[in-house]
């Protein structure tokens, strides 16, 4: 079959939680690290006939925090993983924390074949950057870039959120400034601007909640988001997706793959895989998933229930991924995949995007308009 396919690996552990993060990650958990190691490849051999059978086009290591745990781990996986190669992946990602990197990971997670690196930045401000439970400073992202640039990272992207406490538009100008400066001096390719997530039962949820730290209004954040547009544009940094600018030639393969609707598999904790139309996801509970895959306790059940997706859902889901990107949804790959028209299917939610100057739909794609970039939750809405 030789279908290409993309993995994500899952690293739970970080040196601490963020006040914001929702993730499935611990802290203080390091004498489960090695046994994790050890059950996610297995998992991973658990997996041989279909990983034998697909050409694995992306590898994505994320967390938690990767370069949080000793180098030799991450290079287990990769060896795992390399047996089932038929040629090496275009992309292998790994997410970075700041104050978690040295030259002797960098050099080994290169030998392993990791070729991009993402750094969890967050914020240029140290004062912002510890009251969202950051245990970096911008030094330490500066360290990083240099040890990526003096060992010939040629791929490097770096992840930004907004609002956070603190950071009103002229500290958020300036940042967005600081940013593309360095990409000028450093391999900086790809810049992720999230928007700020406040999950309930968070500790940024509580200290919002409670008036000791607020956020941007509406309006400055439009100002901010309207800044940071025009910047990336102005510097080469094109906006292929909501929240990711990127050089051309460097946007995220392995994302791309996900907002293209293709198959992935997920390995490790909480993880998710998308395979012949089903969606499913391993278990939360560390403990369980350890037992399972290390100690062959095959009465715990480790994967979430099946979600097979019925075709409707399918091609709800494809609109919304689709029109996360730039270039949008393409109309004949729309047909090609499903065997049917789109216009049969949503004449009436596109034609009321349409009306609200929310989509431009022309005879090759549908798109967001400015308008509806700013109001992709409307658009959303319409296909849920």
């Amino acid at each position: 079959m030789n279908e290409k396919i993309g993995i994500y690996v899952h690293i739970p552990f970080c040196v601490s939680k963020c006040y914001y993060c929702d993730f499935c990650s611990f802290e203080k958990k390091e004498e489960y690290i090695e046994k994790y190691i050890d059950a996610l490849t297995q998992e991973i051999l658990s997996m041989s006939e279909v990983l034998s059978s697909r050409k694995i086009e992306t590898i994505y290591i994320g967390g938690g925090t990767p370069s949080y745990v000793d180098s030799k781990y991450i290079v287990k996986i990769m060896k795992v993983l390399s047996m089932f190669y038929l040629e090496p992946p275009k992309e292998v990602t790994i997410e970075l924390n700041p104050n978690s990197v040295t030259e002797g990971k960098i050099k080994e997670y290169l030998e392993a074949g990791i070729n991009r690196f993402s750094i969890g930045l967050q914020c240029i401000y140290d004062d912002v950057l510890k009251i969202i439970g950051r245990t970096h400073k911008f030094e330490d992202y500066i360290n990083c870039l240099n040890v990526l640039k003096n060992n010939s990272a040629e791929n490097i992207s770096t992840d930004l959120i907004y609002p956070l406490p603190n950071l009103d538009f002229k500290r958020f100008k300036a940042q967005i400034d600081k940013i593309i400066n360095l990409s000028k001096k450093y391999p900086l390719k790809h810049i992720s601007v999230y928007n700020l997530e406040v999950h309930e039962g968070t500790k940024l949820d509580f200290l919002i909640t409670e008036g000791y730290v607020k956020l941007a209004d509406e309006d400055e954040e439009y100002k901010m988001k309207d800044y940071l547009e025009n910047s990336m544009m102005e510097n080469g940094f094109n906006k292929y997706e909501i929240s990711n600018y990127a050089i051309l030639g460097y946007e995220s393969l392995h994302n791309t793959n996900y907002w293209k609707q293709n198959e992935y598999l997920g390995f490790g904790l909480n993880a998710s895989s998308f395979s012949s139309s089903t969606r499913y996801s391993n278990t939360k509970n560390l403990e369980n998933y350890i037992d399972h895959f290390l100690n062959g306790n095959k009465e715990i059940n480790v994967q979430n229930k099946d979600e097979e997706m019925d075709k409707l859902e399918l091609m709800k889901e494809y609109v919304i991924l689709g029109l996360r990107l730039k270039e949008g949804l393409q109309i004949l790959e729309f047909k090609n995949k499903f065997k049917v028209d789109i216009f049969s299917i949503f004449k009436d939610e596109l034609q009321k995007l349409k009306k609200e100057k929310l989509i431009n739909v022309t005879s090759v794609n549908i798109s967001l308009t400015k308008k509806g970039s700013e109001l992709a939750n409307v658009v959303w809405q319409e296909f849920i």
